[in-house]
């Protein structure tokens, strides 16, 4: 049973695999440590991850915890490998020994994103809850590269560490690393403790991102948990930023836990069923929780919002269910004050709803060639309408009529593209 046609397929799937970890993280929205009860069996796992490719997942991100404590982690991301989906690791990079980083690089995994927390060691492994842990991520870090397996450097935006982020992003830039992924804290889980930083820091550092792109065009730049960046790139014409912009919870992104309920994304507690009660298109297909979110009625200001009713943002859920406890209420971290008329984005939104498709063309519009398409087909769907219109825009601005794949190479070669995805060549193949 597929999907219906208005809903997309689950592309993108983040997976707790386990709850235990060496770490104490006070922001981690899992509170993992020990392993959860009843966390779901090799067998389970292997059935699941069949279920997902039948319904069309993508990409799946392997994650904890440390999933790197769970035995099973290799067998699992080489059968979703063969499976046709990629598969990304997600850990602390403490545990990348030379034997692990050997292992990822034959398991088929295609990316390893790496947590760095700050560039003070002392700072990074008092809030890890232990000594050497940044010392141990770096070297994670560089056997990785060392083994030719693409690497992403994430971290958290707190109090403690907000006016870092430009130097963490250019140590990850001269570490050579594909992109640098920055988080925005959700205050869920051990976090629910945390004071996250001010609205007016979180404007302060999404403008920064903006800029930071175009400094850094060799890595992706990426906000996570911040939705609401579409607004600063459509403002400065950020192309490669408007790939990360809004939320896929629920659309064609959800998140399994340790012991198999379905959730619209790591920081949305709200339980849409379990895999080990029902299969996962009946759930992704059906449930309730995921239909609101893909129709939301939201409140506040987020339901009067030009950029929600142009559906390029409708802020961050989970942070209004954390802060407000009504996950359709107003996304209080966005600054934001809706106006009556259309935005530069949501009227573009409108020109695109009425331009050609890519297949065809009109005078005025940029036309793509057979070749450019296919190469397109290669990018994954969940992100693929995101890298046509922004590779769009930028051959509008160098003033293309048509893209060919030497035109795609030409901008690609400035613009990194938001996936990895394993070829038969250098190990990544792009479009």
């Amino acid at each position: 049973m597929a999907p219906g046609a208005d809903v997309q397929p689950p592309r993108l799937i983040s997976w707790n695999i386990t709850r235990r970890c060496n770490l104490r993280c006070p922001h981690c929205y899992l509170a993992a440590g020990v392993a959860a009860t009843h966390e779901l069996t090799t067998l389970e796992a292997l059935g699941l991850i069949d279920q997902m490719a039948a319904a069309g997942t993508e990409m799946l991100v392997l994650s904890g915890g440390e999933p790197l404590l769970r035995e099973d982690v290799f067998d699992l991301a080489r059968h979703a490998s063969d499976r046709g989906i990629m598969v990304v690791l997600g850990t602390s990079g403490v545990l990348i020994d030379e034997t692990r980083a050997r292992q990822i690089a034959s398991s088929g995994i295609a990316g390893v994103a790496v947590s760095l927390d700050s560039l003070d060691p002392k700072i990074h492994d008092a809030f890890r809850g232990m000594e050497g842990a940044w010392s141990l991520a770096v070297d994670g870090i560089d056997r990785c590269l060392e083994h030719g397996i693409p690497v992403l450097v994430q971290i958290t935006v707190m109090k403690k560490n907000v006016r870092e982020i430009p130097a963490v992003a250019d140590f990850s830039a001269r570490k050579g690393v594909l992109g640098f992924n920055v988080y925005f804290l959700v205050c869920t889980g051990r976090g629910e403790q945390m004071t996250d930083i001010s609205p007016a820091q979180y404007e302060e550092v999404l403008s920064y991102l903006v800029q930071a792109q175009a400094a850094y065009p060799g890595m992706l730049i990426r906000a996570r948990c911040a939705p609401h960046i579409v607004r600063l790139a459509s403002t400065h014409g950020n192309a490669v930023l408007m790939t990360s912009a809004g939320c896929m919870a629920g659309r064609s992104y959800c998140r399994i836990t340790p012991q198999g309920e379905l959730t619209p994304c790591p920081y949305l507690p709200m339980s849409a069923g379990s895999v080990r009660h029902r299969r996962l298109l009946d759930l992704w297909t059906h449930s309730p929780l995921l239909a609101a979110l893909r129709q939301p009625e939201l409140r506040g200001r987020c339901g009067a919002c030009e950029y929600a009713k142009a559906n390029l943002c409708i802020g961050c859920r989970a942070r209004a269910l954390a802060s407000r406890g009504d996950y359709l209420d107003e996304d209080p971290w966005c600054t934001y004050i809706p106006r009556s008329q259309p935005s530069p984005a949501e009227q573009g939104a409108r020109d695109r709803d009425m331009a050609p498709s890519p297949e065809g063309g009109s005078p005025g519009h940029v036309v793509w060639t057979e070749e450019a398409l296919h190469r397109l087909d290669r990018v994954p769907a969940f992100v693929r309408d995101k890298v046509r219109r922004a590779v769009e825009a930028s051959a509008a601005r160098k003033g293309y009529a048509r893209i060919t794949p030497e035109a795609l190479q030409e901008i690609r070669s400035q613009m990194p593209m938001p996936f990895m995805r394993k070829g038969k060549g250098d190990g990544v193949d792009h479009v």
